[in-house]
């Protein structure tokens, strides 16, 4: 049986962390390739037009963050620009709000989709080949809040991901302290020294990331962070 060549994703967004938790995200499913992760929109523009010059393979999905710069949607003003230097590209939002407003302005600009930036790796990977096939993608929560209203789909095929397990209740100086704990593997110290707080401050986002998420180990904290689990499949 062939092999089916996994989604080429370029991935926009301005906080390093989420950035490169996304990154890890991504390049961790088999059917979900990172050709690039950069902090802004005219970055992604320039890689595109670069791409295309020199005959590269251009992304199928962009991931594409809500917030961008000191706009709390700049990511949605950069869509057109986006559809225009790379038409065939998908773009998929992600965000950590669920405000139904900037869902339908995201949609109303041109968004294949809108997802939990915080969804586990399977999630996320789901998310991205459900747009490539030209789904229109939303994760189960924004859903449920926007079935019923939301009537500027186009033509779009609706594609409702699983369930997934809440983190919301994380803060976000709480999520970027675990993701340089999980995923980058710094201790306590080390994460103290990047984000010039002191080491019991840390410690204590760190346990109340434990307590939220119900784990006793940063091993049990990243599968929880990356990994669906079972009930939700």
């Amino acid at each position: 049986m062939p092999s089916i060549a996994p989604v080429r994703v370029l991935i926009v967004d301005d906080d390093y962390y989420a950035r490169e938790a996304l990154r890890a995200l991504v390049a961790r499913d088999v059917r979900t390739r990172v050709l690039e992760a950069v902090g802004s929109a005219d970055e992604a523009s320039a890689f595109l037009e670069a791409a295309a010059k020199q005959h590269e393979p251009l992304p199928e999905v962009i991931l594409l963050d809500v917030r961008l710069g000191k706009d709390a949607t700049g990511g949605i003003e950069a869509i057109p620009a986006l559809k225009l230097a790379c038409p065939a590209c998908r773009i998929l939002m992600t965000s950590v709000s669920d405000e139904p407003a900037t869902v339908i302005a995201a949609v109303r600009a041109g968004a294949d989709g809108y997802v939990w930036k915080n969804e586990s790796t399977a999630g996320i990977a789901d998310a991205i080949a459900r747009a490539a096939d030209g789904r229109f993608v939303l994760t189960r929560s924004i859903a449920d809040e926007l079935l019923g209203t939301l009537t500027d789909l186009g033509d779009y095929v609706t594609e409702v991901l699983p369930a997934e397990p809440e983190f919301r209740d994380l803060t976000e100086s709480i999520r970027k302290t675990l993701y340089l704990y999980c995923f980058c593997g710094m201790s306590a110290k080390e994460i103290a020294d990047e984000l010039m707080l002191s080491v019991n401050t840390v410690n204590s986002r760190i346990k109340t990331a434990y307590q939220v998420l119900g784990a006793g180990t940063r091993q049990e904290a990243y599968k929880r962070l990356v990994a669906r689990t079972r009930s939700a499949r």
